[in-house]
């Protein structure tokens, strides 16, 4: 996708929207992600005083996320037709003003503003656990939400993060984590071992108890609206452990610099204890399992980060990962099952022994 912005197709979104008085009086680019995914912030003269546009990329009518690719082509954009089943249920999640997808590529959305939860924290430490406690109650609705009222019609519902998927996750881990950041290729005796070992980790995956999911319920993907949470990048959303939401808000790369372990022990117990008021009680072995989603995940982050890096050459992602080898550790610690697999990836990855700092 160019560069450029398409300032006469955001005119006909803005038209679409708002009618033929709608003006543009400025553009201003905004921070993106790693996917193929861009976004622009619009200035009006009236009402709304702003929008955002969200510039698609390639595949954009593919069911899955840009990391490793989708399932079949779909007939609406995921993000369209996930935001309306969340909409539908009170979900705190931007207004669809127009859906431009097909004729100019872009959607025109809410503006939801540029405070995340990660950024309302770092500029007030003091917020952390009253935000990250909304965020986990936020979490606690949307399986809520999900396990009494499944809709066939949400693409979300009939997808899987499964054992297949969780697997060629640990696989681009040793793709990047290893094979690219030492220039050298494992044997196929060495690779079948380290997977054997990291094995225990597709077990979430595989054996259940399988929620609605976000996907990548992170500290960037919530925002701070007048001190309410908005919910963005759901377009990924399907169904997965009842640990992997969780795990991904509480120790996701930064998160830990201000939710450290004792903090998040508390939100793990909010969160179970808000199931059972809802009358899902948490199905046992959940600690193991969650310890298994924060390491599954934060494996698939190092090979993640390497890959962007050195494959895709889009810098500074290695800057990062000091903070996920730390949540690597922290995850390996709650894991003492894997101490053999530990051993082993410390050979490659020494930033995962226990000593390292």
């Amino acid at each position: 996708m160019s560069s450029a912005i398409p300032h006469a197709a955001l005119a006909r979104a803005a038209t679409a929207a708002f009618g033929s008085a709608a003006r543009i009086v400025r553009v201003d680019p905004l921070h993106g992600d790693a996917s193929s995914r861009r976004y622009v912030r619009l200035h009006f003269t009236g009402t709304p005083s702003t929008a955002v546009a969200m510039l698609l990329g390639e595949g954009r009518f593919t069911p899955g996320s840009d990391e490793l690719g989708g399932g079949d082509a779909s007939a609406e954009l995921p993000f369209v037709n996930v935001g309306r089943w969340l909409a539908a249920h009170a979900f705190p999640v931007p207004a669809l003003y127009a859906n431009r997808a097909r004729e100019d590529g872009l959607l025109l959305l809410e503006d939801v503003g540029d405070v995340t939860l990660w950024a309302a924290v770092e500029s007030d430490p003091a917020q952390t656990a009253p935000l990250f406690a909304a965020a986990v109650d936020l979490l606690t609705r949307l399986q809520v939400a999900g396990a009494r009222d499944a809709d066939a019609g949400c693409v979300a519902f009939g997808r899987r993060f499964d054992g297949v998927l969780a697997r060629a996750e640990l696989e681009h881990f040793v793709d990047h984590g290893i094979e690219t950041r030492h220039g050298a290729t494992l044997t196929a005796a060495e690779r079948a071992d380290l997977l054997g070992q990291l094995a225990p980790l597709e077990r979430p995956f595989v054996e259940g108890p399988i929620v609605l999911s976000h996907r990548d319920y992170m500290a960037w993907n919530l925002h701070v609206q007048q001190g309410q949470l908005r919910l963005i990048d759901f377009q990924d959303a399907l169904m997965a452990p009842d640990a992997f939401d969780l795990a991904q808000l509480l120790t996701d790369r930064t998160t830990i610099r201000h939710v450290d372990a004792a903090l998040a022990h508390t939100l793990v117990g909010r969160f179970r204890g808000a199931m059972a008021d809802a009358g899902l009680r948490v199905a046992s072995g959940f600690t193991a399992r969650y310890h298994r989603c924060v390491l599954q995940h934060a494996l698939k982050v190092i090979g993640r980060f390497y890959y962007l890096e050195q494959v895709r050459g889009r810098p500074g992602y290695l800057a990062y990962l000091p903070a996920v080898y730390a949540v690597a550790r922290r995850a390996f610690d709650g894991l003492p099952d894997l101490a053999a697999a530990r051993r082993q990836l410390v050979r490659w990855v020494p930033e995962l022994a226990a000593d390292a700092r």
